[in-house]
């Protein structure tokens, strides 16, 4: 499988891209998307225009120095901040955290390709495709700056492409991954639901959807943290159901302080 045959264009909606010298094509509407440092740009800007970050994280998430500190400081830092300091030293640090991902998606029992979205520097893709070096892994993120630092750190990779798109609309054919994984980054989205559609529609039949969010019955520092971030936290009996209601089965999650992780299946 050619990692192209699993987008869609952006500008036309023809199903599936065709590889070039750095750059992916349409073989329908001619339409050419470069690669612009080691991803290549699927955000529909024509349509939507540039996106307008609307919450402080979003906007940290742009900045260039918040990029370069985010592995080693800012991601451990909220982390710490939103979920307690059980939700860090429980998973057993981030390689734990990573190890409970891979597993849940089961990378070892089941055909990807896999999908790593808002996939940020890159640290949680790169792990993904030394565990499944026979299967396609597309990271996938809407910063600029997140995806040029993950594309210089996953150059020597021949199973990853990087991708910026929208979370909300993603650029991907119907039932085509064995997998999604969202790594942190649930609380960030405007459109949670939206998000959760998308899943179930990327993913083929039995594929498993993978992620993590902060509790809601957190501690009143928390809570107030939260809103002044603009950091939604989830209560997952509620999350569980919205779930179900969306068209997923099977919910299963794991709780690590102020924060859990859950897996649920495509029927």
């Amino acid at each position: 499988m050619n990692v192209s045959s699993l987008f869609v264009c952006i500008e036309c909606g023809h199903e599936g891209l065709e590889p070039g010298s750095r750059s992916l094509s349409c073989a329908n509407c001619k339409a050419r998307f470069p690669d612009e440092g080691g991803f290549f740009d699927l955000f529909d800007l024509a349509t939507k225009g540039e996106p307008a970050p609307a919450t402080t994280e979003q906007r940290l998430m742009e900045s260039e120095l918040v990029v370069r500190l985010y592995d080693r400081t800012f991601r451990p830092a909220l982390v710490r901040l939103m979920g307690g300091r059980g939700a860090s030293k429980n998973a057993g640090g981030v390689s734990g955290e990573f190890f409970i991902y891979k597993n849940a998606l089961g990378t070892d029992d089941r055909d990807g390709p896999w999908l790593d979205l808002s996939c940020g520097t890159g640290t949680l893709t790169r792990s993904l495709a030394g565990a499944a070096p026979g299967d396609w892994v597309i990271g996938v993120d809407i910063s600029k700056p997140m995806l040029e630092v993950a594309g210089r750190r996953l150059r020597g990779y021949g199973n990853v492409t990087l991708a910026r798109a929208d979370a909300h609309d993603l650029p991907i054919r119907d039932g085509v991954m064995g997998g999604v994984v969202i790594a942190a980054a649930l609380h960030v989205y405007d459109d949670p639901e939206r998000v959760f559609h998308e899943m179930l529609r990327v993913l083929s039949p039995g594929g498993v959807f993978v992620g993590s969010a902060f509790h809601r019955k957190a501690s009143l520092f928390h809570r107030i943290a939260g809103q002044v971030s603009g950091i939604r936290r989830f209560d997952p009996h509620e999350l569980r159901g919205w779930l179900s209601r969306v068209g997923f089965v099977d919910y299963e999650e794991i709780r690590l302080g102020g924060s859990f992780i859950f897996r649920i299946r495509k029927p």
